[in-house]
């Protein structure tokens, strides 16, 4: 998704086509991708521009809106920084750097404005029709337009939005996304406008002023009040929210500025005991527990959860299709898919007391529609997905967003442990299988609720702690491998995923109906011949083997994040939606855990053996404020104080060893806590930059003596960089008495009885600030 920032009285932020070509160089574009938040800033573009966009970019990468989850907003300045990292991904994403136009005159921001403005639609739905708002038609709304019982169509030209008012029916949303559906497959008309807001920048003679539906990179969205997107916002003349949560926040800072000067470690004794809340989903008002069997309800009384149906929609970008009964189940991490789930909550009635058969009373019918997004989905599905729960939504039930990796048990068990993710996208099946063998890593403990996740068909993939499934598509073989430290129950969960591929012959893992599949169990260290057909020549060394680690291995890993950003130093606790407390889970967190937080971010990673503290990167494209230098070095001091607690916490006499560990850099025994890994060399690049950084491994303890020491010497504190953890605002603290007076040319009292500002001159004076 490509934006435009341009103007100068009402800036317009609008929805252009993603290509190179549709730059200038006088104004500033953003750039939004699920991964990354690019804004790119035009060497002529006006102050007005570069504030709203620097704004915009912030507000989205922050508040993860339009399903951007960038961890940071990479800035490319035209002439200036255009050769970096980040420009080459930028220009890869528009599909490579070509010829773009220059800026236009300095008049042409306000007559684009007004051109631009005078292209806006609006209509009101009155007795199941659209009827144009004259008052606004051409002109910029504004919010007293947006009435909680009526339904509004706006036609932005690149963007079409169904608005409606949080008391209008079902039946009304139903006709008015109908009769938007038409106006967008419809006939487009922009020839007597003095632009086209289709191609704004005339740069595209493919797009005409006058034609029949969209371009597909368009956006077709359903807002609901309250839940409306920046986009949508920004096309208003007096939407002021979106200047209050800077200022809010601009207050906060100086107030977390303060309190962040003293930060302390966190509290080990609320982080060492391990949560054993029960898992549960709560819909429409009642918590359905796991999502079948019995239940009790808030007064005591036991109900039981049934499956009546599961349906499944393909989202495509702007149509769903629905899928056949041996597809449910089948996934791809590139596509986006509702599924529709139809329960029956029956009341138990019966004597436990006095041994009664307990009868079965029939409840009540109900739905809910999820929405799963595959980690590589496209945000225009993203978007069309949570529509089309909308227009599927015969029967009113919840509506819920599942992110792939993060599903809760009742979604999972819709599949019976025959939910497979498989890579790619569902288009693009026959080039997926022109491959003989795949690879699954298994996932989740419970058998009716397992899932398969595809990962590279290669000895690295492989995982001590769980169990493996290797299919060869032309054979029809299963290769069900146990890993030598996987748990019986998450064998169990693999055999039952192994059968549901044998009864189901899924087509999209390259089987058909008449395929007659045969499953072979092996252990790791006993593997037979064929199968290692599959994954080349037998490396025991590409992946963490524990063949010969004597350890027990029956604990389930835990991730918290360390953080300062609330104003107090903390770690909150990353907790997987299906966990069983009841059982081992060997493998609950994935690597975008770590990689979509919020950069340079600190997690801390309780392997039961060893822990680790995970330090993430600084985006390199952003300048960095002394001030945020001076708060980092201070969050992974508290950091590292609060991992070495947390061990002692763990066993007082015999600690585990803790480990610093950098993004990028990750040592194998690491990167096999995760189902899946791929190695990010721009992240390891960034990292390397580094002095400090480095892949040995490195105890916590070791680097923390480090940025503890008190006391240097006057060469060190005088040459740059700074040796690390030393404020740079109070550098005089770390000289002795003979090399403060060197430097100083005073006494330690005769340099505090100086007013603040004539200390600060004076050591400008002498390098010391």
């Amino acid at each position: 998704m490509l934006l435009q920032i341009k103007g100068r009285r009402h800036v317009q932020t609008r929805l252009v086509e993603p290509r190179a070509s549709s730059l200038n160089s006088g104004d500033c574009f953003l750039l939004l991708t699920p991964h990354y938040c690019f804004l790119w800033i035009g060497e002529f573009a006006n102050v007005i521009e570069k504030a709203k966009a620097s704004e915009l970019a912030t507000l989205i990468q922050t508040k993860r809106e339009l399903g951007c989850r960038a961890p940071y907003v990479q800035t490319v300045e035209e002439g200036i920084n255009t050769h970096t990292h980040a420009a080459k991904e930028f220009w890869k994403l528009l599909s490579g750097q070509t010829s773009y136009q220059s800026a236009g005159r300095p008049e042409e921001d306000e007559m684009y404005e007004a051109a631009i403005i005078e292209t806006n639609c609006i209509y009101r739905l009155m007795d199941d029709k659209l009827i144009p708002d004259d008052d606004y038609w051409g002109k910029m709304p504004k919010c007293t337009l947006l009435n909680s019982k009526e339904v509004l169509v706006f036609d932005f030209g690149s963007e079409v939005y169904v608005w409606h008012g949080k008391e209008v029916t079902l039946a009304q949303r139903k006709v008015a996304f109908q009769l938007a559906k038409h106006l967008w497959n419809g006939t487009f008309d922009y020839a007597n406008c003095d632009i086209n807001p289709l191609d704004p920048g005339e740069c595209n003679p493919l797009i005409p002023r006058k034609g029949q539906g969209r371009p597909d990179w368009a956006i077709f969205g359903r807002l609901t009040e309250h839940n409306e997107t920046i986009l949508f916002k920004e096309k208003f003349l007096d939407w002021t929210e979106l200047k209050k949560p800077i200022e809010k926040n601009s207050e906060s800072t100086q107030q977390k500025e303060e309190t962040r000067c003293d930060t302390k470690p966190y509290d080990i004794m609320r982080m060492v005991p391990v949560p054993q809340t029960a898992v549960g989903t709560v819909l429409e008002g009642m918590n359905i527990g796991r999502g079948y069997g019995f239940i009790e309800g808030d007064d005591g009384r036991q109900f039981e959860i049934i499956t009546v149906s599961v349906d499944v929609w393909h989202i495509l970008e702007f149509d769903y299709s629905r899928l056949p009964k041996q597809s449910i189940g089948q996934f791809h991490e590139g596509d986006t898919y509702v599924v529709k789930w139809k329960y029956l909550v029956s009341t138990s009635v019966g004597s436990r007391q006095k041994g009664d058969q307990q009868t079965r009373v029939v409840g009540k019918e109900k739905c809910v529609y999820f929405f799963w997004q595959g980690r590589h989905s496209t945000v225009s599905e993203k978007g069309t997905s949570a529509l089309m729960t909308v227009e599927l939504d015969e029967e009113r039930g919840a509506q819920v967003q599942v992110l792939q990796g993060k599903e809760p048990p009742c979604f999972l068990q819709c599949f019976q442990g025959g939910m497979i993710v498989h890579a790619g996208r569902r288009e693009e099946e026959e080039e997926n299988t022109q491959s003989d063998w795949r690879l699954y890593c298994v996932r989740g403990e419970v058998s009716v609720e397992g899932n398969l996740l595809e990962v590279a068909c290669h000895c690295s993939s492989l995982r001590s702690r769980t169990s493996m499934i290797v299919l060869n598509i032309n054979k029809a073989v299963i290769y069900l491998w146990h890993g030598c430290k996987a748990q019986p129950h998450t064998k169990d969960v693999g055999r039952t995923a192994a059968n549901k591929i044998k009864e189901q012959c899924p087509l999209e893992a390259g089987l058909h109906s008449s395929s007659k599949v045969t499953i072979h169990e092996c252990d790791e260290g006993s593997e037979p011949l064929g199968f290692w057909d599959a994954l080349g020549r037998r490396d025991r060394k590409a992946y963490d083997c524990m063949l010969q680690d004597p350890g027990k291995f029956n604990f389930t890993p835990r991730l918290f994040i360390l953080s300062s950003s609330s104003g107090e130093f903390s770690a909150t606790e990353y907790i997987y939606p299906a966990r069983d407390p009841a059982v081992v889970n060997s493998m609950p967190f994935l690597q975008e855990d770590l990689y979509t937080a919020p950069q340079p971010a600190l997690f801390l990673v309780d392997n039961h053996h060893e822990v680790y503290l995970w330090q993430g990167w600084w985006p390199v494209e952003n300048e960095i404020a002394g001030s945020a230098r001076i708060r980092w070095a201070s969050d992974r001091k508290c950091a590292m104080e609060t991992v070495l607690q947390y061990c002692k916490g763990k066993n007082v006499k015999k600690p585990p060893k803790s480990y610093l560990i950098h993004a990028g850099l990750e040592p194998l025994t690491f990167t096999n806590m995760f189902p899946s890994w791929e190695h990010r060399e721009d992240i390891a690049e960034i990292t390397e930059m580094d002095a400090e950084a480095s892949n040995q491994i490195i105890l916590v303890e070791d680097v923390l003596s480090k940025l503890c020491k008190k006391l240097y010497p006057l060469a060190e504190i005088l040459a740059r960089p700074l040796p690390e953890g030393v404020d740079p605002l109070k550098l005089e603290i770390y000289l002795s008495d003979e090399d403060f007076e060197t430097a100083l040319q005073m006494t330690r009292e005769e340099y505090n009885s100086l007013p603040s500002w004539k200390q600060v001159n004076l050591k400008k004076t002498k390098g010391l600030f």
